[in-house]
Protein backbone atom coordinates (compact mmCIF):
# COMPACT_ATOMS: atom_id res chain seq x y z
CA UNK A 1 0.00 0.00 0.00
CA UNK A 2 2.77 2.44 0.94
CA UNK A 3 4.71 1.61 -2.22
CA UNK A 4 1.57 2.21 -4.32
CA UNK A 5 1.05 5.66 -2.76
CA UNK A 6 4.74 6.43 -3.30
CA UNK A 7 4.50 5.40 -6.98
CA UNK A 8 1.34 7.51 -7.47
CA UNK A 9 3.11 10.55 -5.98
CA UNK A 10 6.18 10.01 -8.18
CA UNK A 11 3.97 9.69 -11.28
CA UNK A 12 2.01 12.81 -10.33
CA UNK A 13 5.24 14.79 -9.78
CA UNK A 14 6.62 13.62 -13.15
CA UNK A 15 3.36 14.58 -14.89
CA UNK A 16 3.40 18.03 -13.28
CA UNK A 17 7.03 18.60 -14.34
CA UNK A 18 6.19 17.51 -17.88
CA UNK A 19 3.16 19.83 -18.01
CA UNK A 20 5.26 22.72 -16.67
CA UNK A 21 7.95 22.06 -19.31
CA UNK A 22 5.30 22.13 -22.05
CA UNK A 23 3.90 25.43 -20.74
CA UNK A 24 7.42 26.92 -20.57
CA UNK A 25 8.13 25.84 -24.17
CA UNK A 26 4.82 27.30 -25.34
CA UNK A 27 5.53 30.59 -23.53
CA UNK A 28 9.03 30.82 -25.03
CA UNK A 29 7.67 30.06 -28.50
CA UNK A 30 5.05 32.78 -28.15
CA UNK A 31 7.66 35.27 -26.92
CA UNK A 32 9.88 34.50 -29.90
CA UNK A 33 6.89 35.03 -32.21
CA UNK A 34 6.02 38.35 -30.55
CA UNK A 35 9.61 39.60 -30.86
CA UNK A 36 9.72 38.47 -34.48
CA UNK A 37 6.63 40.64 -35.14
CA UNK A 38 8.30 43.74 -33.68
CA UNK A 39 11.33 43.61 -35.97
CA UNK A 40 9.45 44.01 -39.28
CA UNK A 41 7.08 46.52 -37.68
CA UNK A 42 10.03 48.62 -36.53
CA UNK A 43 11.83 48.24 -39.86
CA UNK A 44 8.72 49.32 -41.80
CA UNK A 45 8.34 52.48 -39.70
CA UNK A 46 12.05 53.33 -39.96
CA UNK A 47 12.15 52.78 -43.72
CA UNK A 48 9.31 55.30 -44.01
CA UNK A 49 11.53 57.80 -42.20
CA UNK A 50 14.42 57.08 -44.57
CA UNK A 51 12.07 57.51 -47.52
CA UNK A 52 11.14 61.00 -46.31
CA UNK A 53 14.82 61.98 -45.99
CA UNK A 54 15.63 60.55 -49.44
CA UNK A 55 12.58 62.24 -50.98
CA UNK A 56 13.77 65.59 -49.57
CA UNK A 57 17.23 64.78 -50.95
CA UNK A 58 18.52 65.41 -47.45
CA UNK A 59 22.28 65.38 -46.85
CA UNK A 60 21.46 63.43 -43.69
CA UNK A 61 20.20 60.34 -45.52
CA UNK A 62 23.58 58.58 -45.26
CA UNK A 63 23.73 59.30 -41.50
CA UNK A 64 20.22 57.93 -41.11
CA UNK A 65 21.15 54.72 -42.95
CA UNK A 66 24.17 54.29 -40.65
CA UNK A 67 21.99 54.77 -37.56
CA UNK A 68 19.46 52.30 -38.91
CA UNK A 69 22.31 49.85 -39.48
CA UNK A 70 23.33 50.10 -35.80
CA UNK A 71 19.75 49.56 -34.66
CA UNK A 72 19.26 46.63 -37.04
CA UNK A 73 22.45 45.02 -35.71
CA UNK A 74 20.89 45.22 -32.24
CA UNK A 75 17.61 43.74 -33.49
CA UNK A 76 19.28 40.89 -35.34
CA UNK A 77 22.00 39.88 -32.89
CA UNK A 78 21.50 41.33 -29.42
CA UNK A 79 17.79 40.52 -29.11
CA UNK A 80 18.24 36.76 -29.33
CA UNK A 81 18.61 36.43 -25.58
CA UNK A 82 15.73 36.49 -23.08
CA UNK A 83 17.15 39.47 -21.16
CA UNK A 84 19.46 42.37 -21.96
CA UNK A 85 20.84 45.11 -19.71
CA UNK A 86 18.42 48.02 -19.42
CA UNK A 87 21.33 50.21 -20.51
CA UNK A 88 21.34 48.40 -23.90
CA UNK A 89 17.62 49.04 -24.42
CA UNK A 90 18.28 52.67 -23.43
CA UNK A 91 21.10 52.93 -25.99
CA UNK A 92 18.78 51.75 -28.77
CA UNK A 93 16.15 54.26 -27.66
CA UNK A 94 18.75 57.05 -27.82
CA UNK A 95 19.86 55.90 -31.29
CA UNK A 96 16.24 55.79 -32.46
CA UNK A 97 15.61 59.30 -31.13
CA UNK A 98 18.67 60.58 -33.02
CA UNK A 99 17.40 58.91 -36.18
CA UNK A 100 14.00 60.58 -35.80
CA UNK A 101 15.56 63.98 -35.11
CA UNK A 102 17.12 63.85 -38.57
CA UNK A 103 13.64 63.60 -40.06
CA UNK A 104 11.93 66.37 -38.10
CA UNK A 105 14.77 68.90 -37.66
CA UNK A 106 13.80 71.97 -35.60
CA UNK A 107 10.12 71.07 -35.56
CA UNK A 108 10.86 68.44 -32.92
CA UNK A 109 11.82 69.04 -29.31
CA UNK A 110 12.88 65.84 -27.51
CA UNK A 111 13.76 65.68 -23.85
CA UNK A 112 15.41 62.40 -22.87
CA UNK A 113 15.98 61.70 -19.18
CA UNK A 114 17.88 58.59 -18.15
CA UNK A 115 18.93 57.50 -14.69
CA UNK A 116 20.09 53.90 -14.35
CA UNK A 117 21.32 53.31 -10.82
CA UNK A 118 23.91 50.50 -10.58
CA UNK A 119 23.55 47.62 -10.82
CA UNK A 120 21.75 48.23 -14.07
CA UNK A 121 19.35 45.31 -14.08
CA UNK A 122 17.98 43.54 -17.12
CA UNK A 123 14.82 43.53 -19.19
CA UNK A 124 13.32 41.56 -22.04
CA UNK A 125 14.55 43.19 -25.27
CA UNK A 126 12.36 45.62 -27.21
CA UNK A 127 9.78 46.22 -24.50
CA UNK A 128 10.32 49.97 -24.33
CA UNK A 129 11.11 50.95 -27.92
CA UNK A 130 7.50 50.59 -29.23
CA UNK A 131 6.33 53.33 -26.84
CA UNK A 132 9.01 55.68 -28.16
CA UNK A 133 8.11 54.76 -31.76
CA UNK A 134 4.46 55.60 -31.06
CA UNK A 135 5.39 58.98 -29.60
CA UNK A 136 6.93 59.91 -32.95
CA UNK A 137 4.28 58.29 -35.11
CA UNK A 138 1.25 59.65 -33.24
CA UNK A 139 2.90 62.78 -31.83
CA UNK A 140 5.41 64.35 -34.20
CA UNK A 141 3.99 62.56 -37.26
CA UNK A 142 0.44 63.77 -36.55
CA UNK A 143 1.34 67.30 -35.47
CA UNK A 144 1.81 70.14 -37.93
CA UNK A 145 3.55 72.54 -35.54
CA UNK A 146 6.33 72.02 -33.05
CA UNK A 147 6.17 68.59 -31.46
CA UNK A 148 7.38 67.89 -27.95
CA UNK A 149 8.38 64.43 -26.76
CA UNK A 150 9.52 63.44 -23.29
CA UNK A 151 11.16 60.08 -22.63
CA UNK A 152 11.91 59.35 -18.98
CA UNK A 153 13.73 56.16 -17.93
CA UNK A 154 14.66 55.54 -14.31
CA UNK A 155 15.90 52.23 -12.91
CA UNK A 156 16.71 51.71 -9.27
CA UNK A 157 16.51 48.61 -7.05
CA UNK A 158 15.08 46.56 -9.95
CA UNK A 159 12.14 48.96 -10.26
CA UNK A 160 11.85 50.47 -13.72
CA UNK A 161 9.91 53.70 -14.19
CA UNK A 162 9.44 54.46 -17.87
CA UNK A 163 7.30 57.28 -19.20
CA UNK A 164 6.78 58.64 -22.70
CA UNK A 165 4.74 61.78 -23.40
CA UNK A 166 4.15 63.53 -26.68
CA UNK A 167 2.30 66.44 -28.21
CA UNK A 168 -1.04 65.57 -29.81
CA UNK A 169 -3.08 68.14 -31.71
CA UNK A 170 -6.80 68.47 -31.00
CA UNK A 171 -7.65 66.21 -33.93
CA UNK A 172 -4.67 63.92 -33.31
CA UNK A 173 -5.23 60.18 -33.40
CA UNK A 174 -4.54 58.13 -30.31
CA UNK A 175 -2.46 54.99 -30.85
CA UNK A 176 -4.57 52.13 -32.13
CA UNK A 177 -5.02 49.74 -29.18
CA UNK A 178 -5.35 46.90 -31.69
CA UNK A 179 -2.11 47.83 -33.48
CA UNK A 180 0.79 45.40 -33.47
CA UNK A 181 3.16 47.41 -31.27
CA UNK A 182 1.22 48.08 -28.07
CA UNK A 183 -0.76 44.84 -28.16
CA UNK A 184 2.48 42.95 -28.63
CA UNK A 185 4.17 44.69 -25.70
CA UNK A 186 1.17 44.08 -23.44
CA UNK A 187 1.23 40.36 -24.23
CA UNK A 188 4.98 40.16 -23.58
CA UNK A 189 4.52 41.91 -20.24
CA UNK A 190 1.74 39.46 -19.35
CA UNK A 191 3.99 36.50 -20.14
CA UNK A 192 7.25 37.73 -18.64
CA UNK A 193 6.15 39.94 -15.76
CA UNK A 194 2.66 38.69 -14.79
CA UNK A 195 1.17 40.90 -12.08
CA UNK A 196 4.45 42.83 -11.75
CA UNK A 197 3.86 45.74 -14.11
CA UNK A 198 1.54 48.66 -14.42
Amino acid sequence: MLSTIYQVLINRYAAERKALAIINRQTETELQFLRAQINPHFLFNTLNNLYVLAWKKSDQTADAIMMLSKIMRFLLYDCRVPRIPVSEEARVIRDYIELEKLRYNDRLQVRYEENIVAPGGSIAPLLLLPFVENSFKHGAGSTTGVADILVHLHLENNLLDFEVRNTVEGNGRAPNPDGIGLKNVKRQLDLIYPGRYE
